[in-house]
């Protein structure tokens, strides 16, 4: 029997594919993963070999070779030129992740699909595929932190929020910006989020009457402490003032 021919991976689909990548725990780069099966649809390839393409990128991940995790060997030039490249040109990756997502879209709802599976509403669907996006972005500002929240330093990553200094909604511009990102804790990611707290031109915390004015314990341990410091700053990517500014003035509720 003749085999198939082997169908090279281009390049577009290596940027889809390490998108996806970036939202799967380590442990769903399955065949049998709903959403690899979804993409692989799309892209005219087998789940099987979405997956492979998955594990080598882990292979390559020093997130996953630094807990003594590996995903599969002989991982290819081609491979470690795309992982270099989203690396080093984030912003032009994203760029090119988004008009790729756009096209997709528009020619497939397969990926949606298996969406609606799980999810109730068509907000929460055009969140989740908003959330491929953030993959990267927190990946990019948990890194930059060294996986620490910058006010508490708490280490602990499944407790950790690449928080939008300029929300979402704000400025589509400043979605995938990493330097529109800080490391805090879900607890310090909600006050910032609601406007409890912000970060003053010298990078040192505030905080807003209601936190002030509350005596509790929790509040006290987990508030009152860390007003006046200074935020700690990632060896890359420094937040953008001018971005704190913006939070300061629009998101603060005093």
């Amino acid at each position: 029997m003749q085999r198939t021919p082997r169908k090279n991976w281009t390049k577009e689909e290596q940027i889809l594919a390490l998108n996806l990548y970036h939202i799967l725990p380590f442990g769903r780069l399955d065949r049998k993963t709903p959403e690899i099966i979804a993409l692989a649809k799309i892209m005219g390839r087998t789940p099987s070999s979405l997956s492979m393409k998955l594990c080598n990128f882990a292979s390559l991940d020093p997130e996953i070779t630094a807990n003594g995790r590996v995903g599969l060997p002989n991982v290819s030039n081609k491979d470690r030129d795309i992982w270099q490249w989203h690396v080093d040109q984030q912003e032009e990756f994203n760029s090119t992740y988004h008009q790729l997502i756009k096209r997709f879209e528009i020619e497939s709802d397969l990926l949606t699909e298996v969406l609606e599976n799980k999810l109730v509403g068509k907000d929460k669907i055009v969140l989740s595929r908003v959330r491929i996006g953030q993959g990267v972005f927190r990946k990019m500002v948990l890194n930059s932190y060294q996986n620490r929240c910058c006010i508490s330093g708490l280490d602990v990553s499944k407790l950790l929020v690449a928080s939008h200094i300029k929300p979402w909604r704000d400025d589509e511009k400043q979605r995938m910006n990493p330097r529109n990102g800080l490391c805090l804790s879900s607890i310090h990611d909600r006050a910032f989020d609601q406007g409890l707290l912000t970060i003053s031109d010298n990078g040192e915390v505030i905080l807003s009457k209601t936190l002030k004015g509350n005596s509790s314990t929790f509040v006290k341990n987990n508030f009152h402490r860390h007003e006046g410091k200074k935020l700690q700053l990632p060896n890359d990517f420094s937040p953008d003032f001018r971005l704190i500014k913006y939070h300061r003035e629009n998101i603060f509720i005093g």
